[in-house]
């Protein structure tokens, strides 16, 4: 327990490495297609944490591993079809809090599809996202509702079916693999419509190869193996308090390198977006 510390400041780092990939991601879409950026990204990660994987003896393929890899890379490709082109069209702020909003499908997904019943503050978070989410998107000073948000909402419906996978597949198998399969699978499924649909070819600038290096590198392979492994030591409930840092990241540095600005109505309904995130895993840690 004494050194959950350790555990909760790498885990915060893994955050912050997927909260800064919105504001590295949206200068390159206006120089690469959308298919080409992600086979890019996704390529670079999983064949680099694979090979980590496998220097230190950790990559165990099998069934299973393979399987769940797969279809959770397919989730995850669909997911981010939707979500790289929603940040296409709109602010890299209102994209990482869109995204950040998965907490408005998840029960309703485990009511239906699972018969579960969810306890009341899952609900009572599910109603403060869709009003934060409602005021983000309708923000004047962000540019108002429009059909990037849009796309990313429907990124983000797919994304809680992705995360509710993930759970079922990485109980029962070497999770580091799993995301080694899984990461690789999205780069080469990204592969197939860049070779049908884009033009492979970019004009490289140093901080082209800096960003796409980051991204495939720190914010794919790196943030996965440190998330991996720091929540083998972590509560559910201590981990999703941490994650509710990605948007925020996200914001932030869309903001100091885009020069994304939130109104008042803006910055409440994030507010109101964390605080939902949050809330769960804080009434379970005994917090309110």
């Amino acid at each position: 327990m004494k050194k959950n510390w350790i555990y909760e400041v790498l885990l915060l780092l893994a955050v912050g490495l997927w909260g800064s990939s919105f504001a590295l991601t949206k200068p390159l879409l206006s120089v690469m297609g959308v298919f080409t950026f992600m086979a890019y990204r996704f390529l670079i990660g999983g064949l680099a944490l694979t090979f980590f994987l496998i220097i230190i003896g950790r990559f165990k393929p099998g069934r299973h591993q393979i399987k769940g890899g797969i279809i959770t890379g397919l989730l995850l490709f669909l997911a981010f079809i939707f979500h790289t082109y929603g940040l296409k069209y709109t602010s890299a702020s209102k994209n990482a809090f869109i995204v950040g909003s998965n907490v408005i499908f998840v029960p309703f997904i485990m009511m239906i599809f699972r018969k579960e019943r969810q306890p009341k503050q899952v609900w009572f978070s599910t109603v403060l996202a869709i009003i934060g989410l409602g005021l983000v998107t309708l923000d004047g000073d962000l540019g108002g509702f429009n059909f990037g948000d849009a796309l990313t909402v429907i990124g983000t419906l797919i994304i809680s079916f992705y995360i509710l996978s993930v759970e079922k597949y990485v109980r029962e198998g070497s999770p580091l693999t799993v995301a080694a399969i899984q990461v690789t699978s999205v780069g080469i499924f990204s592969l197939v419509p860049t070779l049908i649909f884009e033009t492979v070819s970019v004009e490289w600038t140093p901080l082209g190869i800096q960003n796409i290096l980051i991204l495939g590198i720190g914010c794919t392979s790196i943030a996965y193996v440190i998330a991996n492994y720091c929540q083998q030591y972590l509560s559910a409930e201590r981990t999703a308090l941490l994650y509710v840092f990605e948007p925020i990241f996200g914001a932030l540095l869309g903001m100091f390198l885009l020069g994304d600005r939130f109104g008042i109505q803006g910055i409440i309904g994030a507010l109101l977006i964390t605080f939902a995130t949050a809330f769960p895993a804080m009434v379970g840690r005994g917090k309110l």
